[in-house]
């Protein structure tokens, strides 16, 4: 075996952005090998890295290799959010279901809800929303949850929450709102609640943690639920 280093220097020799220690064995000595590693880069761009490789026996066995940066364009920072446009607020009836309508007291969507129907109601795209406390992200969720219902019958949600709390207030909600109204099953899934097998596998929605889930689904292979999953809901993902 023959003990080498390799390391991440700027073009100066100033500084070393990343050290490595890599053992070569002698039957693979003619395979080849491939690093994996992250470096910094800060502005203003240096013009090129240095990758360099020393034996950790031998005086005078060093290769380095050198990487340009030039040309390269750094990301912004901070990546601009979507504007909330100024749209006239969709009707309740955009749902065309009278069974889908019963489901909210309001006569109009805001703001939010508005500007995404289209994508979650209408689309399988995938959507990452951030918006402020209060605006109804909830019911934004609850859009792409109608379209499963109304595209793929049989399929399931899969609601996660990272709290315990947040699952019970979803069940509070979930638990008759969409049951009496649209007929639509939800079952809670926690360390604290544990659901027949039955339950599960009828279940519309099923409401639960991230660690519970995470073990679940792990044997995806023997449990039907699991691959019967199409939409999956993350809530409150800054907790």
């Amino acid at each position: 075996v023959e003990p080498w280093w390799v390391w991440v220097e700027d073009n100066e020799n100033e500084k070393i952005y990343h050290t490595e220690y890599f053992l070569l064995h002698k039957r693979q000595q003619h395979e080849e090998h491939v690093l994996c590693f992250t470096v910094p880069i800060f502005e203003p761009i240096e013009s090129q890295y240095v990758v360099r490789v020393v034996s950790d026996r031998w005086l005078g066995a060093e290769y380095f290799e050198t990487v340009s940066l030039e040309g390269l364009v750094l990301p912004d920072k901070y990546p601009a959010h979507t504007q909330l446009l100024k749209l006239c607020p969709l009707p309740r009836a955009a749902l065309q279901n009278p069974r889908f309508e019963s489901l909210y007291n309001f006569s109009h969507f805001n703001a939010v809800q508005t500007q995404v129907f289209h994508t979650l109601y209408h689309t399988d795209k995938n959507v990452l929303l951030g918006a402020p406390t209060g605006s109804g992200k909830t019911n934004c969720a609850e859009l792409a949850m109608l379209r499963l219902f109304r595209t793929r019958p049989g399929a399931k949600v899969i609601y996660v929450a990272p709290l315990k709390a947040l699952v019970r207030e979803r069940m509070k909600d979930w638990g008759v709102r969409l049951r009496d109204r649209i007929g639509s099953r939800v079952v809670e899934l926690t360390g604290d609640a544990a659901p027949d097998a039955r339950a599960v596998e009828s279940a519309d929605v099923i409401v639960t943690t991230p660690e519970k889930w995470d073990g679940v689904s792990r044997g995806w292979r023997q449990r039907a639920h699991v691959r019967r999953g199409r939409l999956v809901v993350l809530g409150d993902i800054h907790l």
